[in-house]
């Protein structure tokens, strides 16, 4: 993917996250989040990196879950929402 599209991918799952806020997401419905957004070939793969990359940027946070922790959720951070609203998104 080029930078435009990872910024299109990374806007996108944010906004998920937002719209769903304070609940957390699971990865299947960001995949959609991010389909919906314009990226059509997300994947766990892709939507797992750039998850990641977020986190490292403090703008996402992983959902700790004691039962069942293979299912992945995921919520905005106070970053995140400030990233959004800076930004007018």
């Amino acid at each position: 993917m080029n930078a435009p599209e990872l910024e299109l991918l990374r806007t996108a799952l944010l906004q998920t996250l937002r719209e769903a806020s304070p609940y957390p997401v699971p990865m299947a419905t960001l995949i959609l989040g991010a389909k919906l957004g314009g990226v059509r070939d997300a994947d766990a793969k892709l939507v797992g990196a750039e998850l990641a990359y977020l986190a490292d940027k403090m703008l996402v946070a992983p959902l700790e879950k004691l039962v069942s922790p293979e299912n992945a959720e995921w919520r905005l951070t106070a970053h995140g929402r400030d990233y959004l609203a800076t930004r007018g998104l």
